[in-house]
């Protein structure tokens, strides 16, 4: 008798430990979620209230990503407010995990700060693109002024897709390690590792959703860990899988050499879903063309270099600066917001810096062949040494006119 009552419990519980096992959890997003965010522009300091409503679910756990590198906010609240102390655009993310341990995710963007007052300029009669576009999406762009950065290139990944995680540290501490820890939506860690760091204080973690980890589908956390006291965090969702390593998109990861101005710059870049073909400076549009084949949609990681080109807020001179000849030095002046288009059109991207490079990463579509980069500063199209050298062809012809008396113009 006992024997048979063992057996049984032995029977119930293997048959309790299949059912867990055998659920599926790709069907984590069923309950409704609304998210308010109000209001999403204005002028900083601004303060935004943010609300959910979930209907008749109930949340076990919610958590606010505000996307300015401030402090995630954490619990249980369906509301809550954030104050933006500074400028930009910023992507911000909530995750609520229902007591029934479904999950969603949701991505929201608040725009803070005005746009420059100054008029268009020109550039050999032409209106300056970046001036003209400034007003519209461009990109979240962190590093430099904060302490500590860390973002994806995609906020949603599937089975076998490769996962690129990029950050900065502004502060860098001698023979300090950085660790980088992603945890699945349960908390599980299913990746961590310690990647270099860059002198300038950058770091790259490739890693694939592969494996055994990888199973349950939800809103994932990476976590970048300095030292004791400094810590980053941005998330992403996965749509699980079944334990199998599977490949999916191609990534290409490699340098691109551009000729300007008499220089070569090397262009570090990672392609997903198709190669890069060339890159291409146009001087007098202030722009970079990168022109690519994809075999599907994908993105694209481009690490610029500053002394190539870069994006910066233009200083407002006055107009007996401007006869004068008055010269702002670029490197003093704050960053401005790269343009980003494809197809005409300006993307949403993402982007991190330091002091020596601004590295975008920017989505595209299978049926995209050009990707547009235009900023407020980029490399003559001569050089220093060549213009130095057209500069002293013209004195010598100069000097030679002046003592020979030969002419160049007909005299009338």
């Amino acid at each position: 008798m006992k024997k048979s009552t063992c057996l049984v419990y032995i029977i119930l519980t293997m048959v309790t430990i299949s059912t867990v096992i055998t659920l599926n959890p790709a069907q984590a997003d069923e309950f409704p979620m609304t998210l308010t965010v109000n209001p999403t522009s204005g002028q900083t300091p601004l303060t935004v209230t943010f609300s959910l409503n979930l209907g008749s679910t109930t949340s076990k756990n919610v958590e606010w990503s505000f996307g300015d590198g401030s402090t995630h906010d954490t619990g249980n609240k369906l509301t809550t407010t954030h104050i933006y102390q500074k400028s930009g655009n910023f992507t911000g993310t909530v995750s609520v995990i229902a007591s029934n341990q479904q999950s969603q995710f949701k991505t929201f963007y608040v725009n803070v700060g005005v746009a420059p007052t100054t008029a268009p300029t020109t550039i050999n009669n032409q209106t300056n693109a970046h001036q003209i576009l400034e007003n519209s999406q461009s990109g979240t762009a962190l590093g430099v002024t904060l302490p500590m950065t860390v973002l994806t290139d995609q906020k949603l990944y599937n089975q076998g897709d490769t996962v690129i995680i990029k950050g900065t540290i502004r502060d860098i501490q001698n023979q300090t390690a950085i660790a980088v820890i992603v945890r699945d939506s349960l908390k599980n860690i299913v990746s961590i590792g310690q990647p270099p760091l860059s002198s300038t204080g950058t770091f790259t973690v490739t890693l694939k959703a592969n494996g055994p980890l990888w199973k349950q589908a939800g809103n994932y956390t990476v976590i970048a860990q300095y030292g004791k006291y400094q810590n980053a965090t941005t998330t992403f969702q996965y749509s699980g899988g079944n334990g199998q390593i599977i490949a999916n998109t191609p990534v290409i990861s490699d340098t691109f050499q551009i000729n300007s101005g008499g220089q070569t710059y090397s262009v570090p870049y990672i392609i997903k879903g198709g190669t890069v073909k060339s890159m291409d400076v146009y001087a007098d549009k202030l722009m970079l063309e990168i022109t690519i084949a994809a075999t599907s949609d994908g993105s694209l990681t481009v690490d610029l270099p500053r002394t190539l080109m870069d994006a910066k807020i233009q200083a407002n001179l006055t107009a007996d600066e401007k006869m004068t000849g008055v010269q702002i030095n670029p490197n003093t002046q704050t960053d401005d917001k790269f343009i980003v288009m494809i197809s005409g059109a300006p993307v949403q991207f993402t982007e991190t810096k330091d002091s020596a490079t601004r590295d975008l990463i920017i989505p595209f579509h299978a049926t995209d062949t050009k990707i547009d980069i235009i900023g407020t500063q980029i490399v003559p199209e001569f050089g220093t040494i060549a213009a130095l050298v057209l500069a002293i062809a013209v004195i010598s012809i100069i000097a030679v006119s002046a003592k020979t008396g030969l002419r160049f113009m007909p005299k009338y």
